[in-house]
């Protein structure tokens, strides 16, 4: 199959000045007219098939960028609808004009929208949830736009993420802070990256400043409603119940109060509870208790991620940046 770079080897160009070229920037970047003859006559001659990006570079008419932004349909789906209205919120604030398109698919297999990543012409790309194995086959790949990849790590592509290890820290020194010498964890069941390394941050800084996690008080389940009451009910079982213990999601901390609620285990009299906020959708705020969380805001992952791409498209550039937010404290009812 015909590439981009072939287009750039035959016309004697870079692969960025062909990008350029195709995504309507020339004017802005200063290629000469007799440049972009050069290109669209190599792309002409190898028979390189024009996607949605050419289309606009024959247009009389201006076009927004389109920017694709997967996700996996699975439990996180909650936290796609709020990282969309933080996007959006984003988009509109930063009178970016681009047009923002969902995609879903499923975690693992990502390769099968190779055909869209590749011919669709999408100006940038936002993935978010990935596997290690999407990730590497992304990598594998040549695309021709920006990507950025979130709460993930890649040298290849641009990266906003939050920092897990300063999130586990937060929460143990909270518990050192309350006096707090043994814990326990409610925790996913699905082997996500991100939740993996929040609960691998929270131990490890756990060990650090003396606070005991036994294996039995770390109760795993689904990360949603049903989950976290499971996981409630499990702990209720517990011949020795730990007085405090950090949730890696707000569903699992939401479902579980529901759980301590019916079995009359009063939060924070009983049991303190200190949970990851995944949502930023206010429902913490509003529980009943009111839920003391460390929120990851979308607000800064959603202001990074647009950032970045205005940048690279406005720059015709591939080179990747990197962005690292921090978690944010708050401190409510159930722990304070």
């Amino acid at each position: 199959m015909v590439t981009i770079r072939d287009v750039a080897r035959l016309a004697g160009v870079s692969v960025a000045t062909v990008s350029i070229v195709m995504n309507n920037k020339s004017k802005e970047r200063s290629i000469p007219e007799s440049t972009q003859e050069r290109i669209k006559e190599a792309m002409r001659e190898l028979g390189y098939q024009p996607n949605l990006s050419a289309r606009r570079l024959r247009s009389k008419y201006k076009q927004s960028p389109v920017i694709a932004f997967f996700w996996p349909l699975d439990f996180r789906v909650n936290f796609l609808a709020s990282l969309i209205n933080a996007l959006s919120h984003e988009i509109k604030s930063s009178k970016f004009d681009c047009e923002l398109v969902i995609q879903s698919y499923e975690a693992g297999n990502l390769e099968a929208f190779d055909d869209d990543l590749t011919k669709r012409g999408y100006n940038g790309v936002i993935i978010g949830a990935c596997t290690e194995d999407d990730i590497k086959h992304l990598e594998s790949m040549s695309l021709l736009m920006p990507v950025v990849l979130i709460n993930r790590e890649s040298e290849k592509f641009s990266t906003v993420s939050i920092d897990n290890d300063m999130l586990g820290k937060i929460a143990a020194r909270e518990f050192v802070r309350k006096g707090i010498h043994s814990a326990g964890v409610f925790a996913s069941n699905n082997g996500y990256l991100s939740s993996n390394l929040r609960v691998s941050a929270f131990l490890k800084h756990c060990k650090y400043y003396g606070v005991n996690v036994e294996y039995e008080n770390i109760i795993r389940n689904e990360s949603t409603l049903d989950g976290g009451y499971y996981i409630a009910a499990d702990y209720c079982e517990l011949k020795k119940k730990p007085k405090a213990v950090f949730c890696d999601s707000d569903s699992i901390a939401v479902g579980a109060l529901k759980a301590l609620h019916d079995l009359n285990i009063n939060v924070p009299k009983n049991l303190e509870i200190l949970t990851v906020d995944l949502n930023s959708s206010g429902i913490t705020a509003y529980s009943l208790p009111s839920l003391s969380v460390i929120e990851l805001p979308n607000d800064e992952i959603a202001r990074n991620i647009i950032k970045i791409l205005n940048k690279k498209i406005s720059a015709g550039s591939l080179t990747p940046e990197h962005a690292v937010i921090q978690p944010r404290l708050i401190l409510r009812e159930s722990f304070s």
